[in-house]
């Protein structure tokens, strides 16, 4: 063999012999690095912790901002503070002209309280330009198209979120609403019946500034922006209004601000932009899907009370334990009642046959409400609700109504102000008359008719207040 086929072998050997160090172990030599973390760490911590961190960052990632820390506590008017236009013109004021920072200090006073029947009669409030669903001819509430309440005030005027919410929409359109901003507030009373909850939107148009940003999650009497006259608006004033989340026929209100007709369906129906708003023609389609905003803000609703079920045994039946869970259940999908209290087994055990069957419907108090007695100033505490136990749909029921002092017995002579008015906390339902006054009770007690409307069952309501009755079922 050649040995010049024979193959060679070499080694390798390295020229520095030293082992180079892990890069964890470098970095963990340099104090500036986990000074860096530490900082990092420290911002992002500092930041989902505080007024918008957790609900942006959700935002962020799942598209959409949980709404599940938003509690109602309550509403306040859109602007807290006005002038009081005939002292400020006075000395020489004048709205159109000058900014609501000119206005000496001395010359604001609260909003006035918005009066829908005055609205109604003429419509001109100095306040409130245009009343709702009112036109723009006559101002009116309930003379034509107009989905809000438009509220003069001069530019510059502070403008602040009628109750806890998220920010979900801050727009300019420079032909319309101008700058705006939309708020949804989640778990709020519905007017239709505050015993339930529901989603509201406040909208608020012709701001002259914003200062909020989609996605803000904004507390009550906030501000949120600066009054103007953007957009289409003839004069200095806040475009105010309140859409629902579902109007009353049950589908969703499809955007907000909410706005009852089209210019398509304007043309079409032969009426140019501000005819239709002086036109009653598409009223229909704004009652049903927005609210009078004002007359909300002013209700000032509480907020509807979680079931709660005592009982005075410390061993509960069957159907008593069907009841908790079930009623636990309608408070987790957002079903609220008024809480309750039972101390005997036949009031627990009639809840239960009703939360225990095929409806959802809301676990009702006793007839005697535990809730203490509305803002009427009278000395009643609480009130039975007597009716049958069961109706046929065919034909008028009797219910009778007894005020009842703290100690549970009849006030033969009642004295309040205001009225007492009859609705329905579940189910549907005509009442004869609906609303009571001191001179209706005879002995403490008014005999009032109602027709149950379907085969639901009915719980009846006494507003304000929280008075419901016990359950009226169907029956053949």
């Amino acid at each position: 063999m050649n040995k010049l086929s024979k193959t060679r072998k070499f080694k390798l050997r390295p020229l520095h012999r030293k082992k180079e160090p892990h890069a964890l172990s470098y970095l963990s030599q340099k104090a500036t690095f986990w000074i860096a973390v530490v900082s990092v760490f420290a911002f992002v911590t500092g930041n989902m912790m505080g007024q918008h961190g957790w609900q942006v960052f959700w935002k962020s990632v799942l598209g959409q901002t949980d709404d599940s820390l938003i509690v109602y506590t309550g509403t306040v008017p859109p602007v807290a503070r006005v002038p009081d236009y005939t002292r400020w013109s006075a000395y020489g004021g004048n709205p159109q002209l000058h900014l609501f920072a000119e206005v000496p200090t001395d010359l604001l006073i609260t909003l006035p309280t918005y009066d829908s029947a005055k609205e109604k009669a003429n419509g001109t409030n100095v306040f409130y330009s245009v009343g709702y669903m009112g036109s723009y001819s006559t101002g009116a509430e309930g003379s034509g198209d107009h989905p809000a309440v438009d509220i003069r005030m001069p530019v510059g005027t502070p403008v602040q979120s009628i109750a806890n919410g998220i920010v979900t929409e801050v727009g300019n359109d420079a032909t319309g609403f101008g700058r705006y901003v939309v708020i949804r507030h989640p778990h709020v009373p519905d007017p239709a019946n505050p015993t339930q909850t529901t989603t509201l939107f406040s909208c608020y148009a012709h701001l002259s500034e914003t200062d909020v940003q989609e996605g803000d999650i904004v507390r009550k009497a906030q501000e949120i922006g600066l009054s103007g006259q953007t957009g289409d608006a003839t004069g200095p004033h806040l475009h105010f209004q309140i859409d629902r989340d579902k109007g009353l026929d049950g589908k969703s209100v499809p955007f907000h601000p909410y706005w009852p007709f089209t210019g398509t369906q304007a043309r079409l129906a032969g009426l140019s932009f501000g005819q239709a708003i002086d036109s009653t023609r598409f009223q229909t389609n704004g009652l049903n899907a927005t609210v009078n905003p004002m007359i909300f803000v002013q209700a000032n609703y509480s907020a509807p009370t979680t079931v709660v079920l005592n009982t005075s045994s410390s061993s509960l039946t069957s159907a008593q334990l069907v009841a908790q869970r079930k009623a636990a259940l309608l408070a987790k999908r957002g079903i609220t009642s008024v809480a309750m209290a039972s101390s005997s087994s036949s009031l627990a055990a009639s809840v239960a046959g009703i939360v225990a069957g095929t409806e959802d419907v809301v676990t009702p108090a006793p007839s005697v409400s535990s809730s203490s007695a509305p803002d009427v100033s009278g000395t009643f505490s609480s009130i039975a609700i007597n009716h049958p136990d069961s109706f046929t749909g065919r034909e008028w029921e009797t219910v009778t109504i007894t005020l009842l002092d703290a100690a549970g017995q009849v006030v033969n002579h009642p004295s309040f102000d205001g009225k007492l008015y009859l609705r329905t906390a579940y189910g549907d339902a005509q009442y004869r008359p609906d609303t009571l006054s001191p001179s209706d009770f005879v002995n403490g007690s008014a005999q009032v008719k109602i027709l149950p409307l379907s085969h639901r069952t009915v719980v009846i309501q006494i507003q304000p207040g929280a008075f419901v009755s016990t359950p009226m079922k169907y029956g053949q």
